[in-house]
């Protein structure tokens, strides 16, 4: 079989000019996108707290982790399956669809009676989240003109900043308040106000073109059988499995022998999952380097943080939560900030910037002592170097997620705008998976070999992860350097949403 046509770039995709939306409609599509991100978002936040209320309540504590790695594998294979999916048959109805399946598995997840059943239905919500996380900012590309288009991806980008505070927050709430099972039955409104917003405001988004080749349904299969493979047997080395067992070694080859053939078969296909062409593209293989490394920053720094201060220096679960506020309000901040500079001095900028903050975040965290200066309260105590590592650390990670999504959106065609944004969310998911497991493992290792007090030798085993995390925040900003161009421009630049009857109906 021949390979895939050779790349015709004719440069940045606009969005076509055209009559613009009422201010009601436009606000009715931010705020249906809004909403779908944050249940996406916040829900493995939510179910994480309530882990342990839910497996003391189905008798069942061995499998708990599964609840959240089921959600996250399910999630990010459905990435890449349904943004190509939405290029072909319409963004609205994949929006639509995602976020059905996702009320479908949190009713028959909060319906669970045994944590199996709970397991499976919650990887049915990662399926439908998977759906509608990567249509959401393909729907912005769409209908909204590129200047717009980055200050709404900028704002929409910093949900995952609140969703990591909000979560536990609203998960605590509600135990406290009624059972773990409401936990999923509170999407139910939320999710039908979003679908009723979408249906009121936004028309049927047909595809701009009829694609002759039929769906890479072997290319899906292969990347589902790699990713959930490889991903499930990191999660679980880190937490706790060995190398040498023969569970890890099992799912560690199935996804290295079957990783060559998913790439032949993107290589090949008419019609790939995901187009590896655009690779060839610097703009979008730099950009998809740093947000590979972007996940692997975050997904360390969120799960290590609370670590450290409950296990190293005897702090409170919500101390924890708390401390994280550093590093998730300059976050969304930064995300905000990003979407403007990026219209106004491109993509390498503001990524420049928040990278080189990142390292220095990163290594002010290698310097936080074990026993830290801390800050005395009623409640307890705030380690002052930990919090002001991770401004700099948040701030920084969040000005890189509006460059890389619009760098990479408005490189590819705008047939393959959906698999194009799917390539951001499933590197940056596959990044936190993979380099999050690894430093997990590396540090329960450390952790094991020294001889220190427990609070100590958990204290400088996570510092050993801060010094993995500083070149990798380099490696990053390597990858920024790379990155150049600027937003197209449109007629319908100056505010007014040029989307095409074609798309809106």
């Amino acid at each position: 079989m021949a390979g895939p046509e050779p790349l015709e770039w004719d440069g940045p995709v606009a969005p076509p000019d055209a009559p613009p939306l009422s201010s009601t409609r436009e606000a009715g599509i931010i705020l249906a996108l809004l909403l779908g991100l944050l249940l996406g978002a916040l829900d493995n936040f939510i179910v994480a707290t309530a882990l342990p209320n839910i497996a003391e309540d189905l008798h069942d504590v061995s499998g708990q982790v599964f609840v959240v790695t089921g959600y996250l594998i399910a999630q990010t294979v459905a990435i890449p399956i349904f943004g190509k999916l939405s290029d072909r048959f319409g963004r609205r109805s994949f929006y639509l669809f995602g976020l059905s399946i996702f009320l479908v598995g949190s009713v028959l997840s909060g319906l669970s009676q045994n944590l199996n059943e709970l397991i499976a239905f919650r990887a049915v919500q990662g399926l439908g989240s998977g759906a509608f996380f990567t249509v959401v900012f393909s729907i912005i590309a769409d209908i909204f003109p590129p200047k717009l288009a980055a200050r709404l991806v900028g704002i929409l980008s910093g949900v995952f900043g609140v969703a990591i505070v909000a979560g536990p927050l609203i998960g605590s709430a509600i135990i406290d308040a009624t059972t773990w099972r409401w936990i999923f039955f509170v999407n139910l409104p939320v999710g039908g106000f979003a679908i009723a917003l979408v249906l009121a405001t936004m028309g049927p988004m047909r595809p701009s073109t009829n694609v002759a080749h039929p769906f890479d349904a072997l290319g899906a299969a292969l990347m589902a059988t790699w990713v959930g493979t490889l991903v499930f047997a990191l999660v679980e080395v880190s937490s706790g499995w060995a190398w040498t067992d023969p569970r890890t070694i099992a799912l560690l080859g199935v996804a290295l022998v079957v990783l060559p053939f998913s790439l032949w078969q993107e290589w090949r296909a008419a019609d790939p999952l995901l187009p590896l062409r655009y690779f060839r593209i610097r703009l979008v293989a730099a950009s998809s380097g740093v947000n590979f490394l972007r996940g692997a920053v975050l997904v360390v720094v969120v799960t290590f943080v609370p670590i450290m201060v409950v296990d190293g220096f005897g702090g409170s679960v919500n101390l924890s939560r708390d401390v994280l506020y550093a590093m998730m309000v300059p976050m969304v901040i930064g995300a905000a900030v990003s979407g403007p500079l990026v219209t106004r001095f491109g993509y390498r900028a503001p990524l420049v910037i928040g990278l080189i903050l990142a390292i220095i975040g990163t290594y002010l965290l290698t310097q936080v002592p074990t026993e830290p200066p801390v800050l005395r309260t009623s409640d307890g105590f705030i380690p002052l170097g930990l919090a002001g590592a991770l401004i700099p650390v948040g701030w920084g990670v969040g000005m890189t997620f509006a460059p890389t999504q619009l760098a990479i959106q408005y490189s590819v065609s705008k047939d393959d705008l959906g698999a194009g944004t799917s390539l951001v969310w499933f590197l940056s998911n596959l990044g936190g998976a993979i380099v999050g497991s690894l430093l997990g493992a590396y540090q329960l290792g450390v952790f094991k070999s020294l001889d220190l007090p427990f609070p100590e030798a958990f204290a400088v085993s996570i510092r050993n992860v801060w010094w993995a995390l500083v070149p990798i925040a380099i490696l990053g900003l390597l990858f920024a350097l790379v990155v150049s161009g600027q937003l197209p421009t449109t007629a319908g630049e100056d505010g007014d949403s040029p989307a095409s009857p074609a798309l809106m109906g």
